[in-house]
């Protein structure tokens, strides 16, 4: 027995996808690319990557190379649990709040 959509939501999906799905692989209208802006969130708050890195907060949980990667923006892929912890290192050397914002930033690519 098929089930009937919602009127809210009729013609909005297809074959269980919704209509604006575009694929894996297909050019999205408006591409973007996300850059990891360790390195200047440092910078704002008076931080050296290597005082983040070397840290005591840092010791114990978190690779030095890591931070390094992450302020030359040389990954891939971010790990969030790796992003929670370089912000909660920044927020205990300098006291000030660390947000996503600050560590990431989208960028249109056209």
């Amino acid at each position: 027995m098929k089930t009937q959509q919602p009127p809210a939501l009729r013609g909005q999906y297809r074959n269980g996808r919704p209509a604006h799905f575009l694929g894996y692989g297909t050019p999205c209208p408006v591409p973007y690319a996300a850059r990891v802006t360790v390195r200047e969130a440092c910078e704002a708050r008076g931080l050296t990557v290597y005082q983040v890195a070397m840290s005591g907060y840092a010791q114990g949980t978190l690779d030095p190379g890591t931070v390094y990667r992450l302020a030359r923006g040389d990954t891939s892929r971010i790990d969030l649990g790796t992003l929670a912890t370089v912000a909660g290192i920044m927020h205990r050397l300098t006291g000030e709040a660390v947000t996503v914002a600050d560590l990431l930033s989208l960028q249109q690519t056209e």
